[in-house]
């Protein structure tokens, strides 16, 4: 079962968004965390010249509307409100959040294994 996100847009239509499948997800991901990070260091730093924000938005969007019928119909004033349905139809609050959640306990788990001291061992036997 495939499931989707609907996006209205300013002009009044409805855009379909979709999950990232896992196997493009890390890619995705990246792409979509790059995108974010360029809106900061644009509003941080100011830079002009060239518009690397422009091949990343088209790379997220394709990655989330499947319809080239629908993507045309998409503005920068709708920029905003999808990637907020891409953040959370990938939910990715808690992809972020997870995998770094289990990767800490796991950490701890060995330091604890590391720390605990182990049964000695004898190598004498007993007379």
């Amino acid at each position: 079962m495939t499931y989707s996100a609907p996006l209205d847009l300013v002009n009044g239509t409805t855009v379909t968004v979709m999950p990232w499948p896992y196997l493009h997800f890390a890619a995705r991901y990246a792409e979509y965390r790059k995108l974010l990070r360029s809106f900061r260091e644009r509003a941080v730093f100011n830079e002009d010249g060239e518009h690397p924000q422009d091949l990343l938005i088209e790379r997220v969007v394709t990655g989330a509307v499947e319809s080239e019928a629908d993507r045309a119909q998409i503005h920068a004033a709708d920029i905003g409100n999808l990637l907020q349905v891409i953040h959370d139809l990938n939910r990715l609050d808690d992809v972020a959040a997870k995998p770094l959640s289990l990767y800490q306990r796991l950490l701890q788990a060995e330091s604890s294994a590391l720390e605990t001291p182990g049964e000695p061992t004898s190598t004498t036997s007993p007379t």
